[in-house]
């Protein structure tokens, strides 16, 4: 008897891409959050970038789960810097 769901597909040629765009979707609404809570921006970017450093400690060899260059310390201070200027609200 076969069993559809035993049969894998191959992983997403943009896979890491779209695992990227997720992580910097959450940073940005994380940030927003923090803006309405009362954080500074300089709180609030430190906050998000020990989060994520904890996220993929210890670094890795492994593809899969290497701290991308789009959650480096710089974006993620872009980011909070980006939302910080919209003024959440």
């Amino acid at each position: 008897m076969p069993f559809e769901w035993l049969d894998r597909k191959p992983a997403p040629t943009n896979g890491p891409q779209l695992r990227t765009n997720v992580a910097t979707a959450e940073l940005a609404h994380r940030a927003a959050l923090l803006y309405r809570l009362g954080f500074s921006q300089k709180a609030a970017t430190e906050r998000l970038v020990a989060r994520v450093a904890w996220e993929f400690d210890p670094p890795s060899k492994a593809d899969h789960h290497r701290r991308p260059d789009a959650l480096s310390d710089q974006a993620i201070a872009k980011i909070v810097a980006d939302t910080y200027a919209r003024k959440p609200g």
